[in-house]
């Protein structure tokens, strides 16, 4: 039953819209699901690699103050670079889009404040014993949502295609800002 628990609250995260999620649906309208299709690979490369990070700093620096509000500092900071250049994107599939989509993806990825509820609260919490086991169940539950993500951004109409990322860069500064309050508020 805790597997089962888990994995509802990741998926429930998972389909949540969020800066990820923004730019799956984003290539996907821009580059189609075939062309997109490794983006799921690298938003599954930064959740291992940012909530193992912190399951360590929980586990280690739980009791540190400023740890936390700084990791969220640098997430708000994060998406408005990334809205930005977001933003300046031109839409175009060539090979040169494809490795700035995926960088965009992983590094997104990492300071997604999803990572961190799952790398401080949900895996603690609900995989405490078997934490290895929810990191795999969350990695693999990431690809499956991260290609629904895709293939919604794909099924955008095409007169709406050329602003998708004009779309995600201000849906991304949203989010920043929503980070840099909950920075503030402690």
């Amino acid at each position: 039953m805790q597997l089962a628990s888990f994995a509802a609250a990741a998926l429930i995260v998972l389909l949540t819209p969020g800066p990820t999620n923004t730019l799956l649906a984003a290539a996907g309208a821009a580059m189609g699901v075939r062309r997109a299709a490794l983006l799921p690979v690298a938003e599954a490369a930064g959740y291992a690699l940012a909530i193992a990070a912190f399951l360590a700093v929980t586990s280690r620096f739980s009791d540190v103050g400023f740890v936390m509000p700084a990791l969220k500092a640098a997430a708000a900071v994060w998406l408005v670079v990334a809205a930005a250049r977001l933003w300046r994107q031109p839409v175009r599939i060539d090979a040169a889009a494809h490795v700035t989509a995926l960088r965009r993806v992983f590094v997104a990825t990492i300071l997604n404040p999803k990572a961190m509820l799952v790398g401080t609260v949900l895996i603690p919490e609900l995989m405490r014993d078997r934490q290895a086991l929810g990191l795999a169940t969350f990695i693999a539950l990431s690809g499956l949502a991260g290609t629904a993500w895709l293939t919604m951004g794909s099924l955008l109409p095409g007169t709406a295609r050329p602003y998708a990322y004009k779309a995600a860069a201000i849906v991304l500064c949203a989010f920043s800002v929503a980070a840099a309050s909950s920075t503030l508020r402690g």
